[in-house]
């Protein structure tokens, strides 16, 4: 009974600051020997493996390996057993380095101890320390994009994706801009080809930026996908400052961690980063894996994302409503020492549901709108207008329907 009473057992009031605390949903075992293969997990991600071997001292153990705290079942017993379990991770075992973060966390002992999903993360104490977080807030971006009211920031993506050139796409995101948009990015599948390349690309779209605020009086702000090899995403940022530019597009998930963490750290404070969720699906399973929570929430958020894209679920299917919260509960709640990354919400999104959208996410919030403006009926601009007009009304209180009687734009977008 002594192996149960000690190490890698203990209670969470028994921890300092310097510890993490990993929580996982996990399947594949059994009431006889979830403890067993619990702690074999601990262990294994930790000073040693899932067998016993020589060499590991006593200071090892009590200052290097990670301990199991809880062990709950959350399934009832004619079920196959579902247990969540709460590990804690002593940080100085990976430091101020997200890779070897996410090994110890979820490396290749889930594969042979347990079947588990991480589902969050939670840093108590001091345990952020190193990671400053978003360098922008809402009022930040507000002012960037020269908006003097509360009510969220409006995003556009340019389509189509690829295959133009800068010339070609600096029409499509003149036609947006007039329409008085607030942000207007490149698609995730557009880095810097051949025929795009991604320096003349900024050249173009920000002189046009800065022609139509001279004729409208309002600057579209232009977010350049930088995502690439560490070397062009620091040659892009470089390239979007010379220009003048203020914002940059990383998928980060590819491009990792680290590199979003050093990104922000060198150059947070001169430029919005929006970081882009392409990837996730690669990591939904119910049996392994990690949430989005965490890759849309807590990481990309303590490693400096100002703002992160995240998909607007099936409202008929339960569990994408239950993810998506539980990922804008990650980005938005208080962090202590880390500021919020301000959610950007995109995905079948159209004047008909801003209501909806403001209602449950509030203001503080960026709207992404893609088919919806390229799509109308009168064209990209009317699209833009309609658009931009329907989210202000809301944000004021007004009634879209009664508004579009006299607006031809918002009339023909609500049809849609």
């Amino acid at each position: 009974m002594d192996k149960f009473l000690s190490f890698p057992f203990c209670r969470p009031e028994g921890l300092s600051n310097n510890w993490l605390v990993a929580v996982y949903q996990v399947r594949g075992t059994n009431y006889d020997t979830v403890v067993k293969r619990v702690s074999s997990y601990a262990v294994g991600q930790s000073v040693g493996t899932w067998l016993q071997v020589p060499g590991i001292t006593e200071t090892m153990i009590s200052e290097r390996q990670a301990r199991v705290i809880n062990i709950y079942e959350t399934s009832s017993c004619d079920e196959e057993p579902v247990f969540l379990v709460r590990l804690a991770f002593p940080t100085e075992n990976f430091g101020r380095s997200m890779s070897m973060l996410l090994a110890a966390l979820v490396g290749n002992d889930v594969s042979t101890a347990i079947s588990a999903r991480l589902i969050s993360v939670e840093y108590p104490g001091a345990n952020n320390d190193g990671y400053s977080g978003p360098k922008h807030d809402i009022k930040h971006l507000r002012n960037l994009c020269g908006i003097n009211t509360q009510r969220p920031i409006v995003l556009n993506m340019i389509k189509p994706c690829l295959g133009f050139s800068p010339q070609y796409g600096a029409e499509l995101f003149r036609k947006v801009a007039l329409g008085g948009i607030d942000m207007i990015k490149d698609d995730e599948l557009l880095g810097s080809p051949h025929y795009n390349d991604m320096k003349d690309r900024v050249v173009s779209y920000v002189n046009v930026a800065n022609n139509v605020k001279e004729l409208t009086g309002k600057e579209s702000v232009y977010i350049p996908n930088i995502s690439g090899t560490p070397r062009q995403i620091r040659e892009n940022i470089e390239t979007i400052l010379d220009a003048g530019g203020k914002a940059c597009l990383i998928n980060y998930l590819y491009t990792g961690f680290d590199t979003l963490k050093e990104l922000s750290d060198e150059f947070g404070s001169d430029i919005f980063i929006m970081g882009h969720y392409s990837g996730i699906s690669t990591l939904a399973s119910e049996r392994s894996g990690i949430s989005d929570a965490v890759m849309l929430g807590t990481f990309p958020r303590i490693c400096g994302a100002d703002a992160i894209m995240t998909m607007m679920p099936n409202r008929e299917d339960k569990w994408s409503m239950y993810n998506y919260v539980q990922t804008l509960q990650a980005q938005s709640l208080p962090m202590p020492g880390i500021g919020k990354t301000i959610p950007t919400v995109g995905g079948g999104i159209t004047p008909l549901n801003q209501e909806l959208i403001q209602k449950e996410l509030g203001k503080d919030i960026i709207i992404g709108i893609g088919g919806s403006i390229q799509g109308h009926p009168s064209g990209t601009t009317a699209g833009a207008r309609a658009a931009m007009l329907a989210i202000e009304s809301v944000a004021e209180g007004r009634d879209l329907k009664e508004i579009a009687l006299h607006n031809e734009d918002l009339s023909k977008a609500l049809d849609l």
